[in-house]
């Protein structure tokens, strides 16, 4: 009988060691899986053309001294401590948003080719004496500067991909350095209060440029085009960001249409003629002319190709970006470059975007304004219009 209870005693510890180790192995993959989550949100609003870097997870026993490191070589990579998911669950609501903080920071190093300042709260070289007498003062400046760039953009980029990084960098270099029993001065490398003053910093600027940004969005709406340019150009002035650079060229675009001349079959059917870049085009068709029209084919000239200009920035930035590239080809049809237009839709969208209602509508517009009525037809009944 007592050797019975001995089995059953053993089997029952295999099997609940069994258990803790599935518990174990889900929990990871749980954090791994919320992790890669917020990193591909914060990557899909950064729109670069550069390829996205690999994301790997450290799983120490012990505490590496890094929780999260950008690696420039041999292959791009950022590296997250599993640990760090932790951490930041301890801010409880804020959680997603602490780690978008320092995935954001990770990113922003990587897109901005920062090497030797890569990693959130502690650096990479810290023992090497070698490295730290060669590189000397200049070389921490600059460390201080890029540390600076990484936590403006960092917080800019969580903002705009639907974080709420507020109030949470400072925060963050305390638990970090706590956590990960951190010296507070390193040599070669600020201290953790000059680590975070440098952040609370960059902070307050990234978020009057995140502010700048969100009025551009509402001045658009409203249809203060000047306001709009204005903002986002602050707002591009640190952080150059295709959105800001698209909207940019909107504005323009808009201000350039308000000055066109409707033509008798846009007045008969405004709606077939309304650009995928318009709220509405009512208010232009119905609008007096109180300059000679050479003035305002000047002026029109002018501002499309300042639109043309933003959406090319933006289109340098990423040029997986649609949105820009359907604006661009309204801003060639304006501009009388119908086939060029036309070219933009049909040979440099993927199908999924020219299938897309804006896409299709464009390009009735640029076929009829290129005598091809017929197609132009074709499309405007096919979208019901």
């Amino acid at each position: 009988m007592e050797n019975l209870n001995n089995q059953i005693f053993k089997i029952m510890a295999v099997l609940m060691c069994s258990f803790s180790c599935l518990i174990l192995a889900q929990s990871d993959t749980n954090t791994e899986k919320q992790v890669r989550l917020v990193f591909n949100q914060l990557v899909s609003v950064y729109g670069s053309a550069k390829p996205q870097p690999k994301l790997e997870f450290v799983k120490k026993e012990k505490l590496p001294i890094q929780p999260a490191r950008y690696s420039p070589s041999p292959n791009p990579k950022i590296e997250i401590d599993v640990a760090l998911y932790k951490i930041c669950q301890t801010f409880d609501k804020d959680s997603l948003n602490a780690l978008a903080v320092v995935l954001s920071h990770e990113l922003t190093h990587y897109y901005n080719d920062h090497t030797f300042c890569s990693d959130y709260a502690f650096a990479n070289f810290k023992s090497n004496a070698e490295l730290q007498k060669k590189i000397g003062q200049a070389s921490y400046n600059a460390r201080i500067e890029k540390e600076s760039e990484a936590d403006i953009k960092g917080f800019f980029f969580s903002a705009a991909a639907g974080f709420q990084p507020h109030g949470l960098q400072g925060l963050l270099i305390e638990k970090i350095y706590s956590n990960y029993k951190l010296a507070d001065i390193q040599k070669g490398y600020p201290s953790k209060q000059e680590r975070i003053v440098i952040a609370k910093n960059a902070e307050n600027t990234a978020a009057q440029l995140y502010e700048h940004f969100k009025n551009g969005l509402s001045a658009l709406e409203n249809k203060q085009y000047d306001v709009a340019i204005e903002l986002f150009t602050k707002a591009n002035s640190q952080v150059p960001f295709r959105e800001n650079w698209n909207n940019i060229g909107v504005a323009y675009a808009r201000k350039a249409l308000a000055l066109k001349v409707s033509s008798k079959a846009e007045i008969e059917n405004p709606v077939r003629f309304l650009y995928p870049l318009e709220v509405e085009n009512k208010s232009r068709l119905l609008n007096e002319r109180t300059r000679s029209l050479d003035d305002t084919t000047e002026e029109m000239v002018k501002l499309l190709n300042e639109s043309q200009s933003a959406f090319e920035k933006a289109l340098q930035l990423d040029p997986s970006f649609y949105k820009s590239r359907i604006n661009l080809a309204c801003v060639y049809d304006l501009q009388g470059k119908h086939n060029s237009a036309i070219a933009e839709i049909t040979e440099k969208l993927p199908e999924e975007a020219r299938a897309s209602k804006e896409a299709r509508r464009l390009l009735a517009i640029a076929c009829y304004n290129a005598y091809m009525e017929e197609k132009a037809e074709k499309i405007w009944m096919e979208l019901k219009m």
